[in-house]
């Protein structure tokens, strides 16, 4: 009974994480929900510690905890670089140029402007606590998995190294930027529950926790089991359902053309409308609605047309920054402003430099 516990533990896990992999490469890069995709791997870490109290072994109790590091890599990795993040590409000297233009070393300074910058409370929360809590898990499982990681010296050196590898993977796959205030929330918030952890005398009780069947009847687990497998079931099939209906979706119908203008381009052109301002960089856009009615992107913003409260649903790539939305399709780049809402329009590998911020 024990081995068809851990085949069908391990079949759930890889198969999930399959049908997940499917999904991020082709749509997590859309306005996408993280509270979805964390309760996701909620679900299959409960599916692994289920399992565990099930078998009751010891050795089993230290496989889950590898186990659970597998999982928190797979989410820290697809939370940091592909979902809500750009298409990502590997690193060209274009690219470079923004990124370092980009780069913060200034301590605190990115934290003082998320609460007195024209920031939307919302994004500086999100971000701040984002940050704050993204490497406890890590320090968590640490704790778990060997003694030797209740110093301080040893998670500092595991957490250092993880942002890090975060960083050089975003600064390689373009999907970032580097800000000393992501090294300071991510370490401190990580080094502050290890040290609450640790003064509450918590790590034993974690460790009894994870190493023992808790005294559950054997058919209360079971239940918990089925209940837990079944939903990981129906969110696959939910995933699977999603790819389906947006690999369809985007074949059906292709809302912009562009293209480039190389002749008699003096560079960014101004077009002001009723709220905001438009500037368009060398570019022609048309716009085409569900009713194949044509229209220039000047005459399809003045007439509404185009639904800027809902943009993500017209294209591929939906990159979320702190003054600016980035949208991207096969053929242009749309920048629109969260506080002034001016739009910016390029060319596909046009990168943000602050427009929204000047």
């Amino acid at each position: 009974m024990d081995k068809k516990l851990s085949i069908l533990n391990y079949i759930i896990i890889i198969f999930s994480i399959i049908v997940f992999g499917e999904y991020l490469i082709n749509f997590a890069t859309y306005s996408s929900s993280y509270i979805l995709f964390l309760l996701f791997f909620i679900l299959l870490a409960m599916h692994v510690f289920v399992v565990g109290l099930l078998i009751n072994k010891e050795s089993v109790y230290k496989r889950n905890i590898k186990l659970y590091l597998i999982l928190y890599i797979i989410l820290l990795i697809s939370l940091t670089i592909f979902i809500n993040r750009p298409d990502f590409a590997l690193f060209d000297a274009k690219y470079f140029k923004t990124y370092v233009a980009g780069i913060n070393l200034i301590p605190f300074k990115t934290i003082i402007h998320y609460f007195t910058g024209n920031v939307n409370l919302g994004v500086s929360i999100y971000n701040i606590v984002g940050n704050l809590v993204a490497l406890m898990p890590l320090s968590f499982l640490l704790v778990l998995l060997d003694k030797r990681y209740d110093s301080y010296k040893k998670q500092l050196k595991v957490l250092f190294i993880t942002v890090l590898i975060i960083e050089f993977m975003q600064f390689i796959l373009a999907a970032g930027r580097l800000d000393i205030d992501d090294f300071i929330l991510n370490i401190g918030g990580a080094l502050l529950f290890f040290t609450i952890i640790k003064k509450t005398n918590l790590i034993d009780v974690a460790r009894s926790l994870f190493n023992s069947d808790l005294n559950i009847p054997k058919v209360t687990k079971y239940i918990i089991l089925g209940l837990v497998s079944l939903a990981i079931v129906v969110m696959d099939i939910l995933f699977i359902i999603d790819l389906n209906i947006n690999d369809t979706s985007n074949q059906e119908h292709d809302y912009f053309f562009a293209h480039e203008v190389r002749d008699n381009c003096s560079g960014l052109r101004k077009v002001t409308m009723d709220d905001y301002n438009l500037y368009i960089n060398c570019m022609e856009v048309s716009f085409t609605d569900e009713n194949d009615n044509y229209f220039t992107l000047e005459e399809a913003l003045e007439n509404e047309e185009i639904d800027l409260v809902n943009l993500d649903k017209y294209f591929k790539i939906v990159e979320f920054l702190e003054d600016v939305t980035i949208y991207r399709d096969d053929d242009f780049t749309l920048f629109t402003c969260n506080d002034s809402k001016d739009i910016y329009v390029g060319s596909r590998d046009m990168k943000y430099n602050g427009e929204c911020a000047s």
